[in-house]
């Protein structure tokens, strides 16, 4: 891997505007636009506390590359630390959170030596490709599933023309997962920009940014699911042709909420297994589709004469176990309740079954 360690002016030292973690609805390109969305997170700001008091630490350079839209660099890594050091060399470029950044600044000792910071250069991005991926996707500092999403596909096109079908499984060693994990995060994100383009669904409320991924992820888990989207596979090719009215049910089930319990249909992610259990019948998707819960469609797909019968073997079973502890039974009282208990069962069963014959009478004398 060729590069160059350098020392970069600050002023020539640019946001990736391809960056993974930045999302979608944020103007990437833009400097400003990208340290608005940082001030977000609150660990930037302790993070401009800690090279204001330590100064930038030289054995982590950022990895950048020329920029493709001008003169400077694209900073491919350590994006984080470049917002901390603009920042505290030029506060009012802040545009929120202002009095933090500013105590930060005034808190740095000597500003002039973080007007260069220590860089890697590289000529290309995909000669850093590889090793962001196991860095970020299950390495030291993992990005958030989105994020991982979005730099999977970079490593799917970038590898896809050499490796083919076996793409999966090569993206899979460099990051050190399975290749069904990368296929699952790569369909996830193809079905994230398919829900994020439903018209209906954002007049239902349903942002880009309300979108949970991990749930997304999470489905794909459940065959069940998988096949209600008619996906062939995981494969890319497959995601493509997902059934969209289906995958719009799904995302109507996952994100939209009750205007009075403000609580979606599937409710808690634990109820993912009831929701793949509904929809592999009929009536739990019509049940689904009335606006009912999970909970409730479960009960809608269930054939009433299985649950019945699986019922009844599971009550013979556990009196058979019962049968064959009797005879070891000393207390009196004790063999007086289960007496008691038996004979009420007897009736119960005698009942039941005399509810049976009757059904079965009546369907005989209406098929004559």
């Amino acid at each position: 891997m060729e590069a160059e360690l350098q020392q970069i002016d600050v002023k020539d030292l640019h946001f990736d505007p391809l960056n993974p973690r930045i999302p979608t609805d944020v103007e990437a390109s833009d400097d400003q636009a990208v340290l608005d969305w940082m001030l977000q997170d609150a660990g930037l700001v302790e993070l401009m506390g800690s090279i204001a008091v330590n100064g930038f630490f030289p054995a982590e350079p950022l990895l950048v590359m020329p920029s493709e839209e001008g003169p400077g660099y694209w900073v491919l890594e350590g994006n984080r630390r470049l917002a901390a050091v603009k920042l505290l060399i030029e506060p009012s470029r802040a545009p929120r959170r202002k009095v933090a950044v500013q105590a930060a600044s005034d808190e740095a000792g000597d500003l002039d030596s973080l007007g260069a910071l220590p860089c890697v250069v590289f000529t290309e991005r995909r000669m850093v490709l590889d090793y962001l991926g196991f860095r970020h996707i299950t390495g030291i500092k993992e990005w958030e599933p989105a994020a991982k999403a979005r730099y999977l596909r970079d490593l799917y096109r970038d590898h896809l023309a050499d490796s083919g079908a076996d793409v999966y499984r090569k993206i899979a060693r460099i990051i050190g997962s399975r290749s069904d994990y990368v296929m699952r995060l790569l369909g996830s994100l193809v079905l994230l920009e398919k829900i994020a383009e439903d018209a209906e669904l954002l007049d239902r409320g349903v942002a880009y940014e309300d979108v949970s991924f991990s749930l997304l992820t999470l489905s794909l888990n459940y065959s069940a699911v998988v096949e209600y989207l008619q996906l062939g596979d995981l494969s890319q090719e497959s995601f493509e042709d997902v059934n969209v009215e289906a995958l719009h049910n799904l995302a109507t089930w996952l994100y939209v909420k009750d205007e009075e319990t403000g609580r979606t249909q599937l409710g808690e992610s634990r109820n993912m297994k009831l929701l793949a259990s509904a929809i592999r019948k009929p009536a739990g998707i019509e049940s689904l589709l009335r606006g009912e819960t999970v909970e409730e469609a479960v009960v809608a797909s269930l054939d009433v004469g299985d649950v019945v019968l699986r019922s009844v073997k599971q009550a013979s079973s556990r009196l058979l176990s019962a049968q064959a502890l009797i005879h070891r039974m000393e207390d009196d009282e004790g063999i007086a309740l289960v007496v008691v208990e038996l004979e009420r069962m007897q009736d119960l069963l005698d009942s039941m079954v005399a509810g049976l014959r009757r059904a079965q009478r009546r369907r005989a004398s209406e098929n004559v």
